[in-house]
């Protein structure tokens, strides 16, 4: 289910882009373009969060608006990476030639809150949009129950997994950045606004990415320990609720150390609070639903098959494309929380000092297009095929094993 509301959002995200993009451009910056874009985006994220439900089967209605909110979500971030971080800051970039430094640090602040604010806005908007498309298609007939594909690629249990850590270390590597760039930019100017602009709006982007990751992943665990049906279904689940519980120290340590200033900030420590307890209650599943479970399967026997249960799990009888999928989706919520909260903030604040790796392009706002882009998808595709090369390597050392031990036995 999870899987064909992930593509769902992928493929509105891209229509949402290829529709917006050609128009804003043809019709310029006029309040009717706007309008014409807004109307075409909330029609497209709505009609996304009812598609994702058509398409995965849901019946249950919480289970249909999370489907629709992810469609949604995930079209936004799409929409974000190939158009909306760039149009964020096309129009302050022209006014960054020949300024003072007080302006240009005013400048900074902007085009970094104006950055944050499109990613919250695409991605809080289509959420929303998409929870509720899918509410709107949930099917009318009560009292039936979800079925899930087990052989299907189990993408929520192993794309939280992912996410989880790399927005943990996204949001240390954010608060290391922006904290200096904050300092530079208060040392040479005394702008204190500005200085707290630059820092907060990514930081607080970046924190907010870590703390959903770690919520669906807490919501996930138990889900996914009661659907196990194998001891080596259940050691993934021990797996996942391991890496719940080690997000809040793991948060607070890197934080501390990319800028140990920032828990003087009450949204850190808020952040952390929350963390903390929901570290907490995958501590608690772990204790009361994922070890008792665990201990209520048989245990492979000694020799060779034990082995294998250990080294491979059940790899050896997962399908090459299914792995593929799973990998795509693992890379995608490897790289966008580093590239929302880091990469498209650096690649508009580059447009301020001609950084551009495509300098020889005179048009600047095309520059800035092209590169969000190619960092949003080259980053993720890169990801994505790095991780299956891994996983196919796996899987086919795996049936390797297996096919060996089968010999060894007869």
């Amino acid at each position: 289910m999870t899987t064909r509301a992930g593509f769902t959002g992928l493929l509105t995200g891209l229509i949402i882009t290829f529709i917006l993009y050609p128009l804003t451009r043809w019709l310029g910056g006029s309040s009717f373009s706007a309008w014409i874009a807004v109307t075409a985006a909330v029609g497209l994220a709505l009609a996304g969060g009812i598609l994702a439900v058509r398409w995965s089967g849901a019946h249950q209605p919480w289970h249909c608006a999370a489907l629709g909110g992810l469609a949604g979500g995930l079209a936004g971030v799409v929409v974000f990476g190939l158009f909306g971080a760039a149009a964020a800051s096309v129009s302050l970039v022209p006014s960054a030639a020949g300024i003072c430094l007080n302006r240009q640090a005013a400048l900074i602040g902007h085009i970094v809150t104006r950055t944050m604010q499109a990613f919250l806005l695409l991605f809080l908007g289509g959420s929303g949009l998409g929870a509720l498309g899918g509410w709107f298609a949930r099917p009318r007939q009560t009292g039936q129950s979800d079925t899930f594909d087990k052989t299907a690629p189990q993408m929520a249990m192993n794309a939280t997994i992912t996410a989880v850590p790399d927005s943990v270390v996204a949001a240390a590597l954010t608060a290391a950045v922006f904290s200096r760039l904050a300092d530079s930019v208060g040392r040479q100017t005394e702008e204190v606004d500005c200085a707290t602009m630059i820092l907060e709006w990514p930081l607080a982007v970046s924190l907010l990415l870590a703390l959903l990751s770690q919520f669906v992943l807490t919501l996930v665990i138990p889900h996914e320990a009661r659907e196990a049906e194998h001891r080596s279904g259940m050691d993934e689940v021990k797996m996942a609720a391991f890496v719940g519980i080690g997000a809040a120290p793991v948060l607070a340590l890197l934080l501390f150390l990319g800028d140990g200033a920032v828990f003087s900030s009450p949204l850190v420590l808020t952040a952390l609070l929350a963390s903390l307890l929901m570290s907490l209650l995958c501590l608690r599943t772990l204790l009361m639903i994922v070890l008792p479970r665990r201990k209520s399967f048989p245990v492979p026997p000694e020799g060779r098959q034990k082995t294998e249960a250990n080294l491979f799990g059940t790899i050896a009888v997962s399908r090459g494309p299914r792995l593929v999928v799973l990998c795509i989706g693992c890379g995608l919520m490897m790289v966008l929380p580093l590239y929302v909260s880091v990469i498209s903030v650096l690649i508009n604040l580059a447009s301020l000092t001609g950084g551009s790796a495509f300098a020889f392009i005179p048009d600047i706002k095309g520059k800035i297009f092209l590169e969000q882009a190619l960092a949003s998808t080259g980053l993720s595709t890169a990801a994505s095929a790095v991780l299956s090369l891994i996983y196919l390597f796996y899987l086919n050392l795996g049936r390797g094993f297996r096919k060996w031990n089968s010999r060894r036995s007869s």
